[in-house]
């Protein structure tokens, strides 16, 4: 009787698993999408390689994004800093940490 329940449980674990991972996975193409989003806002206020213009340094982040650092944001022009703070709060990010 210990072996069933002891079987049921781990077979239970199992399920969850691949649960768990689906969701993770879920999160990460959610928050990978919130960064394109992102850029498009950027893109849209400061035009086309506004990157190379104000010579932001980019970086890849955890969710496989690239954004700038925060050093590279922190030094750019003061309506980088501003269009990049606007953008990243409407696509709720403004609290994620940066490369």
């Amino acid at each position: 009787m210990l072996h069933s329940h002891r079987f049921i449980a781990l077979a239970g674990l199992a399920l969850l698993l691949p649960l768990s991972a689906l969701a993770a996975s879920s999160d990460a193409a959610d928050m990978s999408g919130r960064y394109v989003d992102m850029q498009r806002c950027m893109e849209r206020t400061m035009g086309k390689n506004w990157q190379q213009r104000y010579e932001v340094e980019l970086a890849r982040n955890r969710w496989g994004a690239t954004e700038p650092t925060g050093p590279s944001i922190d030094s750019a022009p003061l309506v980088v800093r501003m269009t990049d703070m606007r953008c990243r709060r409407e696509v709720n990010i403004e609290t994620e940490p940066r490369p």
